[in-house]
């Protein structure tokens, strides 16, 4: 602002500018105040002096709701109305403050997101400011959506659990559990640790955890799976015709439920374990134990199932 005042100075003639001094003065000061305004960090900030914060607004068919928290559960439900309700309160620890956490929100073209902040973060946008006070501070987000509404729900620390909500989901933790039940396209499930259960899903769907077991049941869809450490057990009762899938465990069994008429190939491998199959399979190259690749049916796209220990099952529904 100051760089400001003196270009309009040295435009100004020096007579009148000592009549219009006061004028000029009050009018520098009321473009810094609009400038403040603008840029405080305030603004951006909502219910840091409250235990518990709320919002709620109608949005548009298809709109996108992503949920960020640091620390602690989000629970998504279906909503009753046409509204999106959001609720997040405060459990306060020793040393800690309500005043510790405050909510950013975020609108722009039928997309919402909603963020916890911490210590000196003052927006959705800043991840590199102070990070000290999560575990001082737990927040317990509870959500309810239309089913048409797409979600995205995240946390560092803390279960995650979708149910009977949102279009298409993605969900993730750092440390917890992930509990997705009966959406209606796509879902994408992620945790740093922790067992993953997707439920009645009628798109594809995509699950990784670092340490967990995964259980997927799909009514549609394709399913692609991995685990550092875990049994990995999925049931889909359809399959698009070229659907390629990927199920991955580090260590532990590896139980798939293919639709009867299911058609493809399979490449199927146990560091120690063995591969048992309701299908026929026409056997291809070498026969290992170990290490399988064959024909289903006609054959078409790709089935890989690899486990460093646990065996391997090909089921019928």
């Amino acid at each position: 602002m100051v760089r400001l005042s003196n270009q309009v100075e040295a435009l100004r003639p020096r007579a009148p500018y000592l009549l219009i001094g006061p004028l000029m003065l009050r009018s520098t000061l009321a473009a810094a105040g609009i400038a403040l305004l603008l840029t405080s960090p305030s603004l951006a900030q909502q219910g840091r002096d409250d235990a518990t914060f709320t919002w709620s607004k109608q949005l548009g068919a298809d709109s996108r709701l992503t949920i960020r928290n640091g620390n602690g559960p989000i629970s998504v439900r279906e909503s009753s109305s046409n509204r999106v309700e959001v609720r997040a309160a405060k459990i306060v620890r020793s040393g800690g403050s309500t005043r510790d956490v405050a909510f950013d929100v975020r609108e722009s073209n039928g997309e919402v997101e909603i963020c916890t902040l911490y210590d000196q973060q003052q927006s959705c946008g800043d991840r590199n400011r102070g990070y000290r006070n999560t575990n001082r501070v737990r927040v317990e987000f509870t959500v309810l959506v239309p089913r048409s509404t797409r979600v995205n729900a995240s946390t560092g620390n803390g279960d995650v659990t979708i149910e009977r909500a949102g279009a298409d989901v993605s969900v993730s933790t750092g440390n917890g559990k992930v509990m997705v039940g009966e959406t209606t396209g796509r879902v994408d499930a992620t945790s740093g640790n922790g067992d993953v259960r997707i439920e009645s899903a009628n798109g594809p769907v995509t699950v990784t955890t670092g340490n967990g077991r995964i259980d997927v049941t799909t009514a549609l869809g394709a399913v692609n799976a991995n685990t550092g450490n875990g049994d990995i057990d999925v049931r889909m009762k359809s399959l698009p015709s070229d659907a390629g899938m990927t199920f991955n465990s580090g260590s532990g069994a590896i139980r798939v439920t293919l639709p009867d008429g299911f058609n493809g190939r399979i490449d199927a491998s146990s560091g120690n374990g063995s591969l048992r199959s309701d299908f026929d399979i026409s056997i291809v190259g070498r026969l290992d134990a170990q290490h399988v690749r064959g024909t289903i049916g006609k054959g078409g796209p790709l089935l890989r199932l690899n486990t460093g220990n646990g065996q391997i099952e090909l089921r019928k529904n």
